[in-house]
C-alpha cells in the first residue's frame, strides 16, 4: 500500500468495522430528517458522508492491498462527488452528478467482472435479459418527456442496468443493492421527466443509501475469500 493509504487505514481500524455501519445509519436518518424538514443546509453535511463512511467500512472489513476493494473504493469517492454535485441545482450540475455516477457505475462493473460475475450470467442469462428488457421499457416511456436530457439518461441507465445485472453474478447483497439503485434512480427520473409522486425525495435517498450499502457488504464478502484463496 500507498504511505498515504497506510496513515489512512491505521486511523480507521482504531474502530470496528460495525463503527462506520452504525455511523452510516445515523447519516442516513439524519439525511432523510434534513429532506423532510427543508434543512438544505444539513444536507450538504449528511449526504457526501454517506459514502464516506461506506468507504471507511470496507476499509477497515477487508484486508489491506486487495485491487477490488481498491477499485470499488474509487467508485465510492466518485459517488461522493456526484452527491455534492447533485445538491446544487440546473441542468449543468445534474449533467456533472450523472456524469460522476456513470463513472461510478463503471468502477463497480469492473469490480464484479473481475470478481466473476460474467460465467455465471451466462448461467443466469434470464437476469440481465430482465434488466435490459426494463432499460428498454423505461426509456420508451420517458424518453418523450425528458427532452434534451433523454440520451444521457439512456447511457447511464443502460450502464447502471448493467451494473446492476453483474452484481447479481456475484452475492445476494450485492444482487439486491443493484436493484435497489436501479430503482432509486427511477424514482429519481420520474421525477426529472416531471412525474411526482408524495415522499419522492425520500424514496430516492432511501433506496440509494441501502443500495450503496448492500453493494458494499455484496462486494466486501465477495472480495474476500476470492482474493484470499488466489493468494
Amino acid at each position: 500500500m500507498n504511505p498515504p493509504l497506510v496513515v489512512i487505514r491505521s486511523m480507521l481500524v482504531r474502530f470496528p468495522a460495525r463503527f462506520w455501519l452504525r455511523a452510516f445509519a445515523v447519516a442516513t436518518a439524519v439525511d432523510l430528517a434534513a429532506i423532510s424538514l427543508g434543512a438544505d443546509a444539513l444536507r450538504w453535511a449528511s449526504k457526501p458522508a454517506l459514502t464516506l463512511l461506506l468507504l471507511a467500512h470496507l476499509i477497515v472489513a477487508t484486508p489491506p492491498g486487495l485491487r477490488p476493494v481498491r477499485l470499488f473504493g474509487v467508485g465510492l469517492l466518485l459517488a461522493c462527488a456526484a452527491d455534492v454535485a447533485l445538491l446544487l441545482d440546473g441542468t449543468p450540475a445534474f449533467l456533472t452528478g450523472m456524469g460522476l455516477f456513470a463513472l461510478m457505475q463503471l468502477a463497480y462493473l469492473a469490480v464484479f467482472v473481475r470478481l466473476g460475475a460474467l460465467p455465471v450470467l451466462r448461467r443466469r442469462w434470464a437476469v440481465p435479459g430482465c434488466y435490459v428488457a426494463f432499460w428498454l421499457g423505461a426509456n420508451a416511456v420517458l424518453w418523450p418527456r425528458l427532452e434534451s436530457l433523454a440520451v444521457p439518461v439512456a447511457v447511464y441507465s443502460l450502464l447502471l442496468v448493467a451494473m446492476a445485472a453483474a452484481a447479481a453474478g456475484v452475492h445476494r447483497l450485492a444482487a439486491v443493492g443493484g436493484l435497489l439503485f436501479v430503482v432509486s434512480d427511477l424514482c429519481l427520473g420520474l421525477g426529472v421527466a416531471g412525474l411526482e409522486f408524495p415522499l419522492q425525495p425520500q424514496a430516492v435517498m432511501a433506496t440509494y443509501a441501502a443500495a450503496q450499502l448492500l453493494l458494499v457488504l455484496g462486494a466486501a464478502t465477495a472480495t474476500t475469500p476470492r482474493e484470499g484463496a488466489a493468494h
